[in-house]
């Protein structure tokens, strides 16, 4: 963790230890759109793949749109080209929004297996993983879903639960 100087008053000052949580916050919207995204893989009992849209700043990340990329999926895995990818980064920027995170689906257990690890193609401070179980059967419910957040040490970090937000939509 970072360590910060903070001046109290005049010529007082002592350093701390910052300990900010990961934090992760869907809209409603975006929830409902990753089963919308995933429903082929989820009928055919493949891995799904879905990318998400939003911003983020430090530890915290908004998803409010999710993107389905052209990739190969199997039973156990899925594959996306670098040319998908710059194709997800691009509609992304010209909605002005940026590529936040990815979710896909296990067929059994929500984990970061070192698969996933490797298979990030993008990992950046505040770069959202999101796993779902059973090839993601439960969405929109995100029952027994694992998220991890990239950070600044280069590793993936479990987001814990209480940290995971749905906002829901507003009515006047």
């Amino acid at each position: 963790m970072p360590k910060r100087s903070v001046r109290l008053f005049t010529g007082l000052a002592f350093r701390y230890e910052s300990r900010e949580l990961p934090r992760l916050i869907l809209t409603q919207p975006s929830v409902v759109a990753l089963g919308s995204c995933m429903e082929p893989e989820i009928k055919k009992g493949r891995e799904g793949i879905t990318y998400l849209l939003g911003q983020n700043c430090g530890m915290t990340t908004l998803v409010v749109s999710v993107m389905r990329p052209r990739a190969r999926r199997t039973r156990g895995s899925f594959k996306v080209s670098s040319v998908a990818m710059a194709r997800i980064v691009r509609k992304s920027a010209n909605l002005g929004l940026h590529l936040v995170g990815q979710a896909h689906t296990h067929p059994k257990n929500a984990y970061h297996s070192k698969g996933d690890e490797e298979g990030a193609r993008i990992a950046y401070t505040g770069y959202v993983s999101i796993v779902f179980p059973d090839y993601g059967r439960r969405l929109p419910v995100l029952d027994g879903m694992a998220a991890y957040m990239f950070g600044s040490d280069g590793s993936f970090t479990r987001i814990d639960n209480e940290r995971i937000i749905v906002v829901q939509g507003v009515t006047s």
